[in-house]
């Protein structure tokens, strides 16, 4: 029988405010230094140089020593590729990089130009070599990388309106799509990447964070892509809450790994008073989606988000050979808890069943002989 090792993936990180952050990952430390590789997203530019670069909500930027905090539970591989890494501009995206670089920790899906953006993050973990690559799949095009501009790594993802009644003023619907030449893009340098490691994973930041279970129409057919053209394990994350999750050939795909540690006043009502951002709030309350208090300042998401997991997946270089994913709750003070299935695990298994089904996933859940983990086929 092939050795295997463990891969765990968490979502979103923001190491913004306030510290110190290893607080954040006190309780889930021994869980996550028992992964063989661990793989997370950061999500915001960690610099002490920015130069505003936003055309939407800025994210500030975050102190780069705060990315120290990663080194603990024992992160090999982080993911940068998203809507925000080009918010301070090209020092942000450089000075995140190299940050995580100084540290030990392989980053993926950013650099000073295309090429370094699209490079995968490759390590090895007994003999078996583990290949990522990061795209953000959600825009801004601002902070798309090209061969003389930092950024990230992207597919560029197209938006449709029509009126099915085709009367004035009459409701239209949204239908999102990639067109074909850019899937055969992301597909080649998947194949690539195959050819070189035992394991592809690929990350992507997609959806609009929506709070319903519903993907965007161009979310599956994404990650279908990326399956038929070699990757292993999809992951996905940028809704700020866990989506459902689906096999698609024998592959685990997990639509959104929702929050783990992410803490920032960024949207918090009197911390950011730019005049983007009260605007950005005004919305917000007239969807009835909050006006920037929060029960916890430093932790802008709704009850729902508090919902999250680890990903658990054993690969051999044979490929994928046991999914599933580890139940966690964000408690009041932002801080990840382990929950088995004795201890507040059912809860978050029904969310994320509930999240599935609604989206027609199809995917069923079984707890593992100890409790500590949920399988889903």
């Amino acid at each position: 029988m092939s050795k295997e090792i463990s891969i765990f993936a968490v979502g979103d990180l923001i190491l913004d405010e306030p510290g110190p952050m290893e607080k954040y990952f006190a309780a889930s430390l021994g869980v996550l230094k028992s992964a063989d590789v661990l793989i997370g997203h950061v999500e915001t530019p960690h610099t002490n140089r920015p130069l505003p670069s936003s055309i939407d909500i800025q994210a500030p930027p975050s102190n780069p020593e705060h990315l120290k905090a990663l080194v603990d539970p024992g992160f090999k591989i982080c993911s940068v590729a998203g809507n925000h890494l080009y918010d301070c501009g090209p020092w942000g995206v450089i000075d995140t990089v190299n940050g995580l670089r100084e540290l030990g920790i392989s980053p993926c899906g950013g650099g000073a130009n295309i090429e370094e953006a699209k490079a995968p993050a490759i390590i090895e973990k007994d003999g078996i070599s583990i290949g990522v690559l990061s795209y953000n799949a959600t825009g801004p095009k601002l902070g798309w990388a090209m061969s003389q501009k930092a950024g990230c790594s992207y597919i560029d993802v197209q938006t449709y309106y029509y009126s099915p009644r085709e009367m004035p003023g009459a409701p239209a619907k949204t239908y999102t799509f990639i067109f074909p030449e850019a899937l055969e893009q992301m597909q080649s340098e998947i194949r690539e990447l195959r050819r070189k490691v035992d394991i592809a994973l690929v990350a992507f930041h997609k959806g609009n964070g929506g709070s319903t279970p519903k993907l965007d129409t161009y979310e599956r057919p994404l990650c279908y892509a990326a399956v038929d053209a070699g990757a292993d394990i999809i992951i996905g994350h940028h809704h700020h809450r866990l989506k459902g999750v689906e096999v698609y050939k024998g592959k685990p795909i997990y639509h959104g790994l929702g929050n783990f540690v992410t803490v920032t006043y960024a949207m918090t009502a009197g911390h950011n008073n730019t005049s983007e951002m009260l605007e950005y709030l005004k919305l917000r309350a007239a969807e009835g989606r909050g006006d920037g208090h929060y029960d916890t300042d430093y932790y802008p998401w709704d009850k729902a988000s508090l919902n999250t997991m680890i990903a658990k997946i054993f690969v051999s270089k044979n490929g994928v050979e046991d999914f599933g994913f580890i139940p966690a709750l964000i408690d009041s003070e932002a801080v990840p808890q382990i929950k088995s299935r004795e201890n507040g695990g059912e809860e978050v298994l029904s969310f994320i069943a509930d999240q599935t089904e609604g989206a027609g996933l199809g995917a069923k859940f079984e707890w593992s002989e100890d409790g500590s983990w949920v399988r889903f086929r």
